[in-house]
């Protein structure tokens, strides 16, 4: 917060001389003290979501591995005269302790070709696929590793 307080009283000003950029600093050192007492803000609570943003930014790029990944293992399914399907239902846990990872995690199984999240109650997952070599390791896989560490960030 202060460096976006300061970024627009630099911009604001729309010059920047030195006695600009010192009642600058303590302008918006006198805000963040008064957020921080009469507002209920915490920088604490700003580093969290700033590391939490930083843990969505990599499972995103994780994601789009996976999808890209799973794209390139469906391309012989594509084609029936090179490999087969063979759809199989797998449940399984993956430990998440809150709900919004584990809904996460279900949309990103379903975003990902050749599997499809048919239920999720509880801890428990149910997940269509193509054949069973597409859904091997999805308890322990990256996206569910990543999940983990935003719960261990968040505090939740």
């Amino acid at each position: 917060m202060f460096l976006i307080l300061l970024a627009l009283w630099l911009i604001f000003n729309g010059r920047m001389t030195p006695e600009i950029l010192v009642f600058g600093i303590l302008l918006t050192s006198l805000l963040l003290g008064f957020a921080c007492r009469h507002m209920d803000y915490s920088i604490e609570k700003e580093r969290r979501v700033l590391r939490l943003s930083i843990q969505v930014v990599l499972y995103v790029g994780a994601l789009i591995g996976e999808i890209w990944k799973a794209n390139l293992a469906s391309i012989p399914y594509i084609f029936r005269r090179i490999r087969k399907p063979a759809p199989r239902i797998i449940r399984f846990r993956t430990g998440l302790r809150t709900q919004t990872a584990r809904v996460v995690l279900a949309n990103s199984i379903t975003l990902t070709p050749g599997t499809i999240t048919v239920s999720l109650e509880d801890e428990v997952f149910t997940v269509h696929c193509l054949d069973a070599s597409l859904a091997e390791d999805i308890q322990t896989s990256g996206l569910v590793r990543r999940l983990r560490r935003m719960e261990e960030v968040s505090g939740k």
